[in-house]
């Protein structure tokens, strides 16, 4: 079922419910709603995870903290190994 799909029997079986599932799909949605204003996506992982703000704080506070370490490679580095994948490759 795609997205439009959904959306259209969603909005079909809310304008068929009583007012007691009525004021908890409400809740429920405002809650959801607060919580994307306080802590908003800011991105997607390439599964298409979405990436919070405040997982995304912490991916980089980790990375500095690995930089910080010594924890990383250099351009010359990089660029050695990158090579090989590339020879792998042929």
């Amino acid at each position: 079922m795609s997205t439009v799909e959904m959306r259209a029997k969603v909005h079909k079986m809310i304008d068929e419910v009583d007012n007691t599932l009525l004021e908890a799909i409400h809740a429920m949605l405002e809650t959801y709603q607060k919580r994307q204003e306080d802590d908003p996506v800011v991105g997607y992982e390439v599964d298409g995870t979405p990436v919070t703000a405040s997982t995304l704080e912490k991916q980089a506070d980790e990375a500095m903290e690995q930089v910080a370490r010594g924890e990383y490679i250099t351009l010359a580095e990089l660029e050695k190994e990158s090579e090989q994948w590339l020879k792998r490759t042929k």
